[in-house]
């Protein structure tokens, strides 16, 4: 069952406060530094320490004997608070310079790209800092920690992201060790609508939760009457007060008595008679009632459809890319984008939403080559076979892609839900189309930057100058797949008249926010706990396991969207959209194209 993250997690109590860190009344206080433990930064919580304290802390810092640098990922120096209002500041080694974040990206080794390595370097010093800032409050005993966002600086986490890693990964620690001492968690912010997503975020989040034991009672919805009955001696009415007296029936003549009887008989039947007519009318006048109601519901879909079709019509490229309801991992492309001024990070962002567009849009192909049969046994066993080497490349999925594409075309078919995938890829003459060239070309210049590390600023604003009219290209030509949305099917909520079924569904709409939750009424049945594309003019569904999924993750500890990698051996690997995070799931047969017949 699920239930309100701090009821989960209770008698402690993670909260929202908008304010200045550096002014909150607590036990300790948080201060996400660099390795060299210089609390420098623009408009930083290290440099605001540092003002306020008239850099006394950091020469305590300063201390190579005391605090040995380079301070590791992740662990914590404790110093105390100066005219700060708490009683210690826990510094965080969450962050060095570039050169020492790709040093210890490479660390992990070089199968996957330097980005998706660094995202894990990210995440590896968020959850080992979380770990070691809870032991230091356990520690001294403290009941009160402060904590900025930690990953939203430096780090180059988008805020809102950084909000669902925080906070899924102290719930992690808190629900596998409870704390003794620690009874509050403040994250803070200066920003109100940063603080209003985060307020949002805590309230409404929930934490899955399975009791090894529940009354019977509760399991299976209370006690069952319908078959319930008193035992034969119960039913005797009995009391010590009852008077056996003759009643005026038991005086009466029995001929007066059969007459009364007779009259009474013919009365209820009567009554009875009326009932049944009664309810004759009520069931015509109710079927009645079921039939306009459909014809009522069937026109208002078809004038929400009219709609839909008409903003499409009217929507130009760039405003289907800049609205707030994008599939979820087109929104987090997007977003990141925009989130990072440098030039050496910001085309490490430009790098990885090349990556995201390539998987999410051959992806949909993947699918709807799934849905239609995988009808080409020699395209099968070609496809099945790049999926069980290493990780897919942005290389590797334009080329699957395509041969899906013209699989498509020789066989004259249209896709279930994108009719004209076709017309997306290829040419008339089987050449590849526009948008294809300009992914290609994306591909091609990602693939010019040997050592985004040495690269200085000139170079970046180089590579970014040539990128931006090629996104922008993009997206133009991108705009009818943006035509529709990510699904997933919660469960069937009820079936309705006009053989329509509805279903409690999340819509992964946006980069960040909580997943919407609703209902659809739709007239095919559909398996819940799956993720799926959805036409809105015409309802049209296209299932798209086991190329995207939507599974729970440990690190936000909700459930996320995660593209397939690769499938080795018996287990299918997905990599998260949003971050470098994995989800591993069984496998049985030779990969994911297949034909039944």
């Amino acid at each position: 069952m699920k239930i309100p993250l701090n009821e989960a997690i209770t008698p402690l109590v993670l909260k929202a406060v908008e304010d200045d860190i550096t002014v909150i009344d607590t036990d300790a206080m948080v201060n996400s530094a660099n390795t060299a433990m210089v609390l420098g930064g623009s408009r930083s919580v290290a440099s605001r320490i540092n003002e306020l304290t008239e850099g006394r802390v950091e020469s305590i810092l300063a201390d190579d004997e005391v605090y040995p640098k380079p301070v590791p990922l992740g662990e914590v120096c404790v110093t105390e608070a100066d005219i700060l209002p708490c009683s210690f500041v826990f510094h965080l080694s969450t962050h060095g310079n570039l050169q020492e974040m790709v040093n210890a990206a490479n660390k992990l080794g070089e199968k996957e790209e330097l980005q998706d390595r660094m995202q894990r370097v990210l995440l590896n010093s968020i959850k080992l800092g979380v770990s070691n800032l809870l032991r230091e409050c356990e520690e001294r005993h403290l009941n009160r920690m402060t904590m900025p966002l930690i990953g939203a600086g430096t780090l180059n986490l988008p805020k809102l992201l950084a909000i669902e890693i925080l906070i899924g990964t102290l719930t992690t620690q808190l629900l596998e060790k409870p704390p003794q001492f620690l009874k509050e968690i403040s994250i803070v912010t200066p920003e109100s609508t940063i603080f209003d997503f985060l307020k949002d975020y805590l309230d409404t989040i929930e934490i899955d939760v399975h009791p090894e034991e529940e009354s019977d009672l509760i399991m299976n919805g209370g006690p069952n009457l319908e078959n319930f009955s008193l035992p034969v001696e119960s039913s005797v009415l009995e009391s010590k007060d009852f008077k056996e007296e003759p009643t005026e029936m038991e005086s009466a003549s029995p001929q007066s008595v059969a007459y009364e009887a007779i009259e009474e008989i013919s009365s209820l039947k009567k009554k009875l008679a009326e009932i049944n007519r009664k309810n004759r009318n009520l069931e015509k006048q109710n079927k009645e009632f079921s039939e306009e109601t459909k014809k009522l519901l069937d026109h208002n879909r078809e004038l929400e459809q009219e709609i839909l079709l008409l903003n499409r019509n009217v929507m130009s490229p760039q405003e289907a890319w800049s609205r707030s309801d994008l599939p979820l991992p087109l929104a987090y492309a997007q977003d990141i984008l925009n989130s990072e001024e440098d030039p050496n990070r910001s085309y490490l962002n430009s790098i990885t939403a090349i990556g995201i567009v390539h998987k999410y849009f051959f992806s949909l192909v993947c699918a709807e080559y799934k849905a239609a049969g995988c009808f080409n046994r020699e395209i099968n066993e070609l496809l099945n076979e790049r999926f069980r080497q290493n990780s897919i490349t942005d290389g590797s999925w334009h080329w699957v892609g395509l041969n899906i594409a013209r699989a498509f075309q020789d066989e004259n078919k249209n896709g279930n839900v994108i009719e004209n995938i076709v017309n997306i890829w290829l040419q008339e003459d089987g050449k590849w189309s526009r948008f294809s060239d300009v992914l290609k070309k994306l591909i091609n210049l990602r693939n010019e930057i040997h050592d985004p590390v040495g690269a200085d600023n000139s170079r970046a604003l180089d590579w970014l100058a040539k990128f931006s009219p090629l996104w922008e290209e993009m997206c133009t030509l991108s705009a009818s797949l943006l035509n529709y949305e990510l699904v997933y099917i919660d469960s069937i909520q009820n079936f309705l008249p006009g053989e329509r079924i509805r279903y409690a569904v999340k819509h992964l709409r946006g980069g960040y926010s909580v997943p919407q939750s609703g209902t659809l009424d739709l007239v095919e049945q559909y398996n819940p706990e799956e993720l799926f594309l959805r036409d809105p003019a015409n309802d049209r569904m296209l299932a798209l396991s086991p190329f995207v999924v939507y599974e729970y993750s440990q690190v936000t500890n909700s459930r996320e969207a995660y593209c397939i990698d690769h499938i080795q051996h018996s287990r299918v690997h997905f990599r998260a959209f949003r971050y470098a995070h994995f989800h591993y799931e069984d496998h049985e047969g030779v990969g994911p194209f297949f034909n039944d017949q």
